[in-house]
């Protein structure tokens, strides 16, 4: 979940609302800060351990809603496949521009970073400090 997360996404600094320990449950409710823009507020709407899987609902008032959907599966090789996938909603012209920039190109450039930051972390215990998540 979102503290997770902090271990290996550099600049990554959730706010805890719901509940305040930030334990990893459904109903987990967080926000996050991007510049010139109001807070990003973050529901954790599926948790499944035992699958691997979870889904946020995230609203960026005045701009968009998102659905981000990660699930993953062991790979032959021992290593972790993960599935991400991006839906938003525009909710004003600021969320159409957002949405606009949100191209294929962008989210393959967006994962391989989010690899480069995870397979780091995995393997040095430290977070790679240019990436952003």
């Amino acid at each position: 979940m979102a503290l997770g997360e902090m271990r290996w996404a550099a600049a990554f600094e959730p706010q805890m609302r719901h509940p305040s320990s930030g334990v990893a449950e459904e109903g987990a409710v967080f926000t996050t800060q991007h510049a010139g823009e109001p807070d990003t507020i973050w529901t954790l709407t599926t948790y499944d351990p035992a699958r691997w899987s979870l889904a946020y609902l995230r609203v960026t008032p005045g701009s968009r809603v998102g659905r981000v959907e990660i699930c993953c599966v062991e790979a032959a090789n021992g290593t972790t496949d993960a599935t991400v996938t991006y839906t938003f909603t525009a909710l004003s012209d600021a969320g159409n521009a957002f949405i606009a920039r949100f191209t294929e190109r962008h989210y393959r450039d967006y994962i391989a970073a989010w690899e480069a930051a995870l397979s780091h972390y995995l393997l040095h215990g430290s977070r790679l400090e240019h990436h952003r998540s």
